[in-house]
């Protein structure tokens, strides 16, 4: 009678640095990406509002606010990460891709929302 072999399980070795530290930096940018998607999501309708005629102060303030967070990520990271800026761009637009809005205005809502963050960056700096 044949017997199959009895199952052994191995512990699985634990992450190594490199490993855990390619994790945080892809955590890192995901929410990085979702931060300038909303931002550039916010201004996207924005100016859908606009055109209707009327700006509601709940998408101003909305928008506000995740320029905010945007610049709150950006003090924090731009030690460790000084191209935090080309980084955010290119991770917002992924973002906006993936929810299915057309590259180019993927492009052009993160370069909006992009050079909303520079302002509050050179207002803060001045």
């Amino acid at each position: 009678m044949d017997h199959p072999a009895p199952a052994i399980s191995l512990p699985a070795p634990a992450p190594s640095t490199a490993v855990k530290a390619i994790t945080r930096s892809a955590r890192l940018e995901a929410h990085v990406g979702a931060v300038v998607g909303a931002a550039a999501a916010a201004l996207g309708a924005a100016l859908g509002e606009l055109q209707d005629g009327k700006l509601t102060s709940m998408t101003k303030c909305q928008g506000g606010q995740l320029i905010y967070e945007l610049f709150r990520l950006r003090q924090l990271m731009i030690g460790t990460f000084p191209n935090f800026d080309a980084l955010a761009h290119q991770c917002g637009e992924e973002t906006l891709r993936a929810c299915g809005v057309p590259a180019a205005a993927a492009n052009m809502l993160v370069d909006e929302a992009m050079k909303l963050l520079k302002k509050v960056v050179g207002d803060q700096l001045n």
